[in-house]
């Protein structure tokens, strides 16, 4: 652990050899934590509900995978930085309805439109970084502000109620298979892999860690913070575009309240699968983890008949039980909370 004072730099060989089981114990509860629980799952989803392993079944989780898992991982690198992004559903919300508008179901448009959704998402997620790191405003009330005012504007257009023509070109990208293999799980994938070569492997994720364990540390050392954590918002807003666009492909028309609950269910994936709340700790790992739990999670309670109120219920509570976790001392404990108590912020 680096404080950035001498004198504890100088005691730091003492320290290892006493916490070094326990904070080994931490990391393997953190990495097998996620494991169990999509176990127990399975098991009990295999005694309750018989045709849960049906072929329908199984496709749906994996849609459900890459869904979530798109939002997940934009989600996660907002945390990483410290912040929160509550502005997804509604920025997935209003990619639809650009698309919809746009091309009037004509597919010949479609890529302007596409254009235009990546356009709008990256000022909303431009906005969101803005507010926090120039108006110092909580990222949890900037992008709750955000997701108010866009998913204003989406009400107003689609007055409450689905509507809009997607066009079928679009359609692929949500219903289509590849080695019988769901598209948006193999997108999900994709994403997931470049984010960690890029977290894992880069400078720029080195300073992204940095910037969320010490911010002010961190920028004293020459690091542009500031842009680190805009740009962590920019980039959450256009994954969830990446996430609109399989959304709209899949449904074939503007829906916004079918996107409402991935701002909750991004950062359940996350949490569950060991991302710090507090910033500066977490791997795409842990969120691929996540994902998959949360998605098998979700699709037992559907074949359970549970609705869309039991399943925020659940998606809530686990949330609930993950920040208990990480807080309890059962997870390694993130460098910002470790500076914060050793008189560094």
């Amino acid at each position: 652990m680096t404080t950035g004072t001498r004198p504890v730099a100088a005691s730091a060989p003492a320290g290892p050899s006493a916490p070094g089981g326990r904070a080994l114990l931490r990391r393997a509860l953190s990495l097998l934590a996620p494991l169990a629980g999509l176990a127990v799952i399975l098991l009990l989803a295999a005694v309750t509900t018989p045709g849960f392993y049906s072929t329908g079944v199984l496709q749906l989780v994996l849609f459900q995978i890459g869904l979530i898992g798109v939002t997940a991982v934009g989600q996660t690198l907002v945390l990483l930085v410290g912040g929160i992004d509550l502005s997804i559903g509604a920025v997935i919300g209003l990619t639809t309805v650009i698309i919809a508008v746009y091309t009037r179901g004509d597919g010949a448009r479609l890529g302007v439109a596409i254009l235009l959704a990546l356009a709008a998402g990256a000022v909303v997620g431009l906005v969101n970084g803005l507010l926090v790191v120039r108006r110092l405003v909580p990222a949890f009330v900037a992008t709750f502000a955000t997701f108010v005012l866009v998913q204003g504007v989406i009400t107003a257009w689609t007055r409450g109620a689905p509507s809009g023509n997607i066009p079928g070109a679009l359609s692929p990208l949500g219903t289509g298979r590849w080695l019988g293999v769901p598209v948006p799980a193999w997108v999900f994938l994709a994403v997931a892999v470049v984010a960690g070569i890029v977290l894992g492997r880069t400078g720029l994720g080195r300073r992204l860690y940095a910037t969320g364990a010490n911010a002010r540390a961190t920028a004293l050392s020459g690091v542009r913070t500031g842009w680190i954590i805009a740009g962590c918002f920019v980039a959450s807003a256009l994954l969830a575009v990446l996430a609109g666009l399989i959304n709209a492909g899949y449904i074939g028309y503007v829906d916004a309240r079918l996107s409402r609950s991935l701002d909750l269910n991004s950062v359940a994936a996350a949490v569950i699968g060991g991302v710090g709340l507090t910033g500066g700790r977490g791997r795409i790992g842990q969120t691929v983890a996540g994902v998959v739990l949360l998605a098998v999670l979700l699709a037992w309670l559907r074949q359970l008949g549970a609705g869309a109120g039991a399943q925020l219920i659940v998606s809530g509570a686990v949330i609930l039980l993950a920040v208990w976790l990480q807080n309890s001392g059962w997870t390694p404990r993130s460098p910002r909370r470790n500076k914060q108590r050793d008189g560094v912020r």
